[in-house]
């Protein structure tokens, strides 16, 4: 299997510890953009299908094996009663074939965030974690297996831009994704645009609809930075549920 060519997606390394957030200009969804996006709401059924089986590929950490084969993932969050560990997910293909399960580990003095993906044989074969510090780090780390950093993603902080750097193993930023900031409704149906690092093209969307996560990405590429926009929309997920947890806790408050 031929290594793509990247030569047309910049990586340059981050300068500076506060970059400019990105320009953005707000679209409404679906919003205006040139990549097709396959996009619907899946039922709820008590079981979903799952994706075949694939076989190791060499230089493809293991797990993300079925990956290299598509340009789109759905995460859906799975309800349930009594749960003990936090939330939890399934991440889909556009059949509805099940690809990975989620799970986030709540802890006391644990990590701010730590989400545990396991594959259909109930193997795990990624962990995302935020650490928290004095003051709580904005980077998300992907590892592939968990120990192993294949990629971070990184919150530009910003009142009226949403702003992700996504980079590689080596901090090098690949990748940013760019959305309407939190001063804006984005609790509803929203889009974010996955941009080279240039910002001259726009090579992917994540886009939140109905309560779940559409992530797409060109289809060659490396499957390292793909789980780490996959990670990117659990990031994302997590900061607007927050926030949206925080706007009722204050409204309830206002109340009293």
């Amino acid at each position: 299997m031929s290594a793509p060519d990247y030569s047309h997606v910049p990586t340059e390394p981050i300068k500076g510890t506060e970059p400019s957030p990105p320009t953005y200009s707000s679209i409404n969804p679906p919003g205006p953009t040139n990549i097709p996006l396959q996009s619907q709401t899946f039922p709820v059924t008590q079981q979903t299908a799952i994706v075949p089986y694939m076989a190791e590929i060499p230089g493809v950490p293991q797990g993300l094996e079925y990956l290299t084969q598509i340009d789109q993932v759905v995460v859906r969050e799975k309800f349930s009663s009594g749960q003990t560990w936090g939330r939890n997910y399934e991440l889909l293909n556009i059949l509805n074939q099940k690809i990975f399960s989620a799970r986030q580990e709540v802890q006391c003095c644990g990590p701010l965030y730590n989400l545990h993906l396991t594959d259909n044989n109930n193997k795990e074969v990624m962990q995302l974690l935020v650490h928290c510090k004095c003051t709580c780090s904005p980077d998300i780390e992907i590892h592939c297996p968990p120990g192993n950093i294949i990629g971070y993603s990184v919150w530009n902080w910003s009142a009226f831009v949403t702003s992700l750097s996504i980079q590689n193993a080596t901090r090098q930023t690949v990748l940013v994704v760019v959305g309407p900031g939190f001063q804006q409704n984005i609790f509803g149906d929203v889009s974010f645009e996955v941009k080279s690092n240039d910002e001259t093209q726009t090579v992917g969307m994540i886009r939140r609809e109905s309560g779940q996560f559409a992530v797409q990405f060109p289809l060659d590429l490396d499957v390292n930075i793909k789980a780490v926009l996959v990670g990117s929309s659990f990031f994302l997920d997590a900061e607007i549920y927050n926030r949206r947890m925080k706007m009722m806790r204050d409204a309830q408050h206002n109340r009293h």
